[in-house]
């Protein structure tokens, strides 16, 4: 029980600060960024770009699962993204990689973990 719920908290505080850092970027290509944020702006890019890495090998994982078994729910495990993801293949995908590009690496092992598990009882 409180696996869950520390995994759910981890989620809220990477989803904030993948926000923030969004928000970084954007506002460096504004306004110039004062000097203290400077170091921290290209921090940040380089987290964004792996959560994108992420993200996309998510999406990948949706439509391969997807085009394979077709339009069917991915999982009946409970999780933040299996339990609301769409019955439409290109929504599913989208949705996915936008969630595990927002809650990062733990986004990525549920889909993977869901995917796996879904693929043995099918099979």
């Amino acid at each position: 029980m409180s696996d869950s719920k520390s995994s759910k908290q981890i989620k809220v505080v990477s989803t904030g600060l993948i926000s923030g850092a969004v928000v970084l970027q954007i506002w460096q290509l504004i306004f110039p960024l004062p000097l203290i944020l400077q170091s921290i702006a290209s921090f940040t890019l380089i987290v964004l770009m792996i959560h994108a890495v992420e993200g996309i090998i998510a999406a990948f994982f949706i439509g391969f699962y997807r085009t394979r078994m077709g339009d069917t729910p991915v999982s009946q495990t409970s999780s933040l993204l299996i339990d609301h993801l769409p019955e439409s293949t290109p929504l599913a995908i989208i949705k996915a990689g936008l969630y595990t590009f927002f809650v990062g690496t733990m986004g990525l092992s549920e889909i993977v973990k869901a995917t796996k598990k879904n693929s043995e009882q099918t099979f």
